[in-house]
């Protein structure tokens, strides 16, 4: 699909002709669950596999050596620091389970055509969450090194498009025609099978009546609170379900230092707004990206050169060798 009919506009620009009213009062309200968490302490984990390893070696050692004929009991004292050392590592892992949440709203601007007294606009909202968890606990450990080796922020960024027709005698006056967005309805939100090539457009009038955009699953994609008033598991089950406002000050212009911060072609983003709501039929156009799955897809390809093709990894004793390896051969390739 052609975009060049839709021009990227200059925030301040924007704000000028208009204000940054407009693109608040726009920004969708998001409303995410309490029970969306992540194990943060990934270092913990990290510093616990190398100090298990290394006692592994340090005993080989010892005994090949024949040092714990002679030191004895300095071998044991190790032995047990080490041991309570991994213990207690261990259980503050477990431990650090901390909530997932929308921390601001990144947005760009475009403009499309002129029909009449009309101009169309599209706003890019991307809420950004604090971070993501996998619901395979092993590949969760491998998507973290993976977001801090190459992403260099854990962050999480998603993409919801807002179009808009403004009308060019009243520039105060504008309305909304749609949202489009990656619509998870119906997908249990821990399930590992994920469709981002689901973007699904919906009118304006969607978010009547306090009809919010919902997060679905684990990868934030979204649909609408009624649509998930309609699940009864999910919405009972990940309840409290919190509502997240945007003001002046959380929704922040996108900029080209911001997207080489977040390496954001690693990311498979694509900021072009995806319709052409001028067009006939606009509303069933198919939008599909081969960049889709690349976060997972650079994982899964670091998993397979570590560890092997086909292997399956759903715990975390099924990878506690390889998780330094996996963070080397990352730096390796960051570096290339």
């Amino acid at each position: 699909m052609s975009n060049s009919d839709w021009n990227k506009v200059d925030f301040q620009t924007f704000i000028n002709d208009f204000s940054k009213e407009v693109i608040v009062d726009n920004a969708p309200t998001i409303l995410y669950s309490k029970k969306d968490k992540e194990h943060e302490a990934l270092n913990l984990l990290i510093t616990f596999f190398f100090l298990t390893g290394g006692l592994f070696i340090f005993i080989s050692l010892s005994v090949f050596f024949r040092i714990v004929d002679f030191f004895i009991v300095l071998f044991v004292i190790i032995i047990v620091v080490v041991a309570l050392v991994d213990s207690v590592l261990l259980f503050y892992f477990i431990r650090s389970q901390v909530q997932i949440k929308p921390l601001e709203n990144w947005v760009e601007v475009y403009k499309g055509p002129i029909q009449g007294e009309n101009v169309f606009y599209c706003f890019t909202f991307y809420p950004v969450f604090s971070g993501k968890c996998h619901p395979n606990k092993a590949k969760n450990v491998f998507y973290k090194l993976l977001q801090e080796e190459l992403f260099n922020s854990s962050i999480d960024i998603t993409q919801i498009e807002v179009y808009l027709r403004f009308n060019l005698s009243n520039k105060g006056e504008s309305s909304i025609i749609g949202y489009y967005f990656q619509s998870g309805e119906g997908t249990p939100f821990k399930s590992v099978k994920i469709d981002r090539n689901s973007w699904k457009f919906f009118p304006g009038e969607h978010a009547n009546n306090e009809n919010f955009i919902a997060v679905a699953n684990w990868d934030h994609q979204f649909e609408w609170k009624n649509d998930l008033e309609l699940d009864y598991d999910k919405l009972h089950s990940y309840a409290p379900w919190i509502i997240k406002n945007w003001d002046e000050l959380s929704i922040k212009p996108l900029t080209k230092v911001v997207k080489s911060d977040v390496q954001w072609d690693l990311r498979g983003i694509d900021s072009n707004p995806k319709l052409k709501p001028w067009t006939s039929n606009f509303e069933t156009a198919i939008y599909d990206s081969f960049k889709a799955y690349k976060d997972l897809q650079l994982m899964n390809d670091a998993i397979e050169k570590v560890i092997g093709k086909d292997i399956k990894i759903e715990k975390l004793k099924d990878i506690k060798k390889y998780v330094l390896e996996f963070k080397a051969y990352l730096r390796d390739l960051k570096g290339q």
